[in-house]
């Protein structure tokens, strides 16, 4: 009985596991040899509806150097809320330079949730924490 029980648990173990709040896709473009359009696109797999959500989005150089960075905000609060499994998008602009490509990495900065005043920051390994 006892090994039925195991093959019965091991499922539960597996989808148990938690997942990210955020996806988080990053698209760079090259147009004409001289710009780099990086889509950013966000998709709440939370249960609750995000009202704003602010970020930065940091080029780094092939080599990892830090090299720029853009504030972008994905969702404004006079915008309607992003729902679960919903997502958004936004675009920014680079100058495309003499080296090898960037590489793109973004940090989610404020999220506020719909109905709330609080604001919240997230990080991937501590979670969200809350900072107004």
């Amino acid at each position: 009985m006892k090994f039925y029980l195991i093959f019965i648990l091991i499922p539960f173990f597996t989808f148990a596991q938690k997942s990210d709040p955020f996806s988080i896709d990053l698209r760079p473009r090259v147009i004409d040899n001289a710009k780099i359009i990086v889509n950013i696109e966000i998709t709440n797999h939370l249960n609750r509806p995000i009202d704003y959500l602010e970020g930065f989005l940091s080029e780094y150089s092939s080599k990892g150097v830090f090299l720029n960075e853009k504030r972008v905000v994905l969702l404004y609060s006079y915008e309607p809320a992003l729902q679960t499994g919903f997502s958004t998008i936004k675009t920014a602009k680079f100058d495309l330079g003499k080296e090898e490509p960037s590489n793109f990495k973004f940090n989610i900065s404020k999220v506020k949730f719909f109905g709330e005043s609080r604001v919240f920051a997230w990080h991937k390994k501590a979670g969200f924490i809350r900072i107004d």
